[in-house]
């Protein structure tokens, strides 16, 4: 019976131990975790006091109310919104510097690459690979008039 006992003792002792060791194992993560979805030192306390007063309850409750992405999900989300959003704008941004441009500037503010130049007769900006002005007509780098068409009849 002593035998039985002891055995019987064992066995409780090593699965409190086991159940105990979960249990920090679970406070733990949770305190990992939540660290990782958010910055705010409030919520972080109560979440991992949440699974340390309650145990598995407390982490299924966790679970429920946890920020769905972690901080670094977001960044990366954020950083392909940017991304999509410049794609989208590609006209309004610097090709040097890739900073955000408007339309009419000539020069960029932010790395000083020259974008446009003016028109020599309507003083508009435009391209630099523009030929000619699309407001006015205008060869680039011209002063003269629009140029001409040819009205010869062809033969």
């Amino acid at each position: 019976m002593v035998l039985a006992e002891r055995g019987l003792r064992v066995t409780v002792t090593v699965l409190a131990t086991y159940l105990v060791a979960i249990w920090i194992a679970t406070i733990w993560w949770t305190y990992r975790d939540i660290r990782s979805r958010s910055t705010d030192v409030w919520l972080q306390v109560t979440a991992t006091l949440l699974v340390a007063v309650f145990n598995f309850p407390g982490l299924l409750i966790y679970f429920i109310l946890r920020p769905q992405q972690t901080l670094a999900q977001g960044y990366v989300e954020a950083l392909e919104e940017e991304a999509w959003r410049r794609t989208v704008s590609d006209s309004n941004v610097c090709p040097a510097c890739q900073e955000t441009i408007e339309p009419d500037f000539l020069l960029c503010p932010s790395c000083q690459a020259r974008l446009r130049r003016t028109c020599s007769r309507c003083e508009r900006p435009i391209l630099l690979s523009w030929k000619l002005c699309p407001y006015c007509g205008a060869a680039a780098g011209s002063t003269g008039s629009a140029p001409t068409t040819s009205s010869a009849p062809r033969g």
